[in-house]
C-alpha cells in the first residue's frame, strides 16, 4: 500500500506542473480575447513601406550603418510550414530588404532596399524565417523552408550595392525545422527548431504538441568550420536544449542566453559556458520569465534591454492567416461580398514589450492597427525602434 501510495504521489508531482503550464495557455488565450484585450501605444511610430513589404518574420539591426534588415515571404500566405498552411498553386518566393533609418525624413523610395539575390540556386523556392548577420564577414544566415528540405542559407551581403550574394547552403538531420538563428561565431551558431512534429508530416502532433506545450522542441549548435573550408565538408550539429516551441533565440551577454518558448510562454534564461575542446557549448537553465502573450521572437538592444513581440491570441492569428491568401489577392475587389466582409472585420493581435532586469516587463504596444507583431528590435543609441508582422503589410517604426 505504501509503495502505491509512492508511485501515486510522484506521478502526481510530475503531472502538477503540466496541468499548471496547461491552466497558464489557456488563460493567456481567454484573458487576451479580442474583446478584453486592453490597447496600448506607448511608441511614437508610424506604419512604413505598407505598398512594398508583407509578412516579415524576422528583423535585425546594423546598428554601425543605421540599417534594419527585414525577411519577407509573401509565400507565407499559401505556405506556411509551422503554422500548417500548404495551400496549391504557385507560391512566390521571399525577399530580404534593408531600411535606412538614420534619416526620418528620408523618402520611402530611397531609405529602402531590395538585395538583388545572385547565385542562388536555380528554381528554389526560398522561404525565409530566421535571420543572423556576422558583420565581421558581413554574412547573412537565413533560415529556410524550403519545399526539398528546410536549410540554413549563407549569403555575403554588400550593403553598398544592396546585393546578397549565396554561397553555402547548411542541412543536417537535426536542423528539422529551423526557426531562429543566434551566432557564437561566423563559423559556430545556434538555431533553434520549433517543433519535433512538422505540420507537413504529422499534422495532428504538430497541433497536439503546440497546444499541450510539450518540451520537444530544441537548441542545436551548429559547426560549418568544415563547411566554410569545402561545400561538401560535413556539418558538426548537437543538441543542447529542449525548449517547448523553441522560437526566438538571442545572447542577452557574452554568458546569457535568451531563447523564446511561444507555448510555455516565457523567456528562458540559460547560462552559455563554450567548450575548451572542439565540442559543443553547455547551456545550464538559470530562470525563465513568464510572458503574458505566445511569444515568438527575441532581439537585445546595445544597452542591455530585451525586446519581445508576439502575439496575444492564437485564435485569432489563425483566422487571419488562413484568409491572408484572399485578402491580399488582387481580385478582393471583384470577390465575393461574404470575402471583402471576412477581410474587412478579420484581425490579429500585436504584443509588443522591453523586459530588463531592473524594470522587469514593460509594455509598448498592443493592438491591431499593426497586426501579428514577430519581432521588434531596437537602436538604443539613435532611439530608433522597428517591429516586423508575421502577416502584416509594412514594418512598424518608432523613434524616441
Amino acid at each position: 500500500m505504501a509503495f502505491k501510495s509512492a508511485i501515486f504521489v510522484i506521478a502526481l508531482a510530475a503531472l502538477v506542473p503540466f496541468l499548471y503550464d496547461s491552466y497558464m495557455r489557456l488563460s493567456t488565450i481567454s484573458n487576451n480575447a479580442p474583446g478584453k484585450l486592453t490597447h496600448i501605444n506607448n511608441l511614437k511610430s508610424e506604419i512604413k513601406f505598407k505598398d512594398t513589404v508583407r509578412s516579415c518574420e524576422d528583423a535585425l539591426l546594423i546598428e554601425s550603418r543605421g540599417l534594419a534588415i527585414f525577411s519577407c515571404d509573401p509565400g507565407r500566405e499559401s505556405y506556411n510550414t509551422v503554422m500548417g498552411i500548404f495551400l496549391p498553386g504557385p507560391v512566390p518566393s521571399a525577399d530580404i530588404f534593408a531600411y535606412d533609418y538614420t534619416d526620418a525624413n528620408a523618402p520611402e523610395s530611397a531609405s529602402l532596399k531590395r538585395f538583388e539575390i545572385q547565385g542562388y540556386e536555380p528554381g528554389a523556392d526560398f522561404h525565409t524565417l530566421g535571420i543572423a548577420f556576422d558583420e565581421e564577414t558581413s554574412t547573412l544566415f537565413v533560415a529556410n523552408h524550403r519545399k526539398d528540405g528546410p536549410s540554413v542559407e549563407l549569403f555575403t551581403l554588400d550593403l553598398a550595392a544592396f546585393t546578397a550574394k549565396h554561397f553555402r547552403t547548411i542541412r543536417h538531420p537535426l536542423l528539422h525545422g529551423p526557426n531562429a538563428i543566434a551566432l557564437i561565431s561566423g563559423r559556430e551558431l545556434l538555431v533553434t527548431n520549433d517543433h519535433y512534429f512538422l505540420a507537413e508530416e504529422y499534422p495532428t502532433l504538430a497541433v497536439l504538441e503546440t497546444y499541450l506545450g510539450l518540451p520537444l522542441g530544441t537548441v542545436v549548435h551548429v559547426d560549418i568550420s568544415a563547411l566554410l573550408e569545402d561545400p561538401a565538408g560535413d556539418v558538426k550539429a548537437t543538441v543542447v536544449a529542449h525548449v517547448p516551441f523553441a522560437n526566438g533565440i538571442e545572447f542577452l551577454n557574452a554568458t546569457t542566453l535568451a531563447v523564446a518558448s511561444t507555448t510555455k510562454p516565457a523567456v528562458y534564461f540559460y547560462e552559455f559556458k563554450k567548450a575548451e575542446t572542439a565540442s559543443a557549448p553547455t547551456l545550464t537553465f538559470k530562470s525563465l520569465v513568464r510572458i503574458p502573450y505566445f511569444i515568438d521572437n527575441v532581439q537585445v538592444s546595445q544597452d542591455g534591454a530585451l525586446y519581445v513581440a508576439g502575439h496575444p491570441h492564437p485564435p485569432s492569428l489563425d483566422k487571419y492567416a488562413s484568409t491572408r491568401h484572399k485578402c491580399n489577392s488582387p481580385d478582393l475587389a471583384s470577390a465575393d461580398e461574404a470575402v471583402r466582409e471576412e477581410c474587412k472585420t478579420t484581425r490579429a493581435f500585436s504584443w509588443v514589450s522591453r523586459w530588463t532586469e531592473e524594470k522587469g516587463l514593460e509594455d509598448l504596444y498592443i493592438g491591431a492597427d499593426y497586426p501579428s507583431s514577430c519581432t521588434a528590435a531596437f537602436d538604443s543609441k539613435r532611439g530608433v525602434g522597428v517591429v516586423a508582422g508575421l502577416y502584416a503589410k509594412g514594418v512598424m517604426v518608432w523613434r524616441e
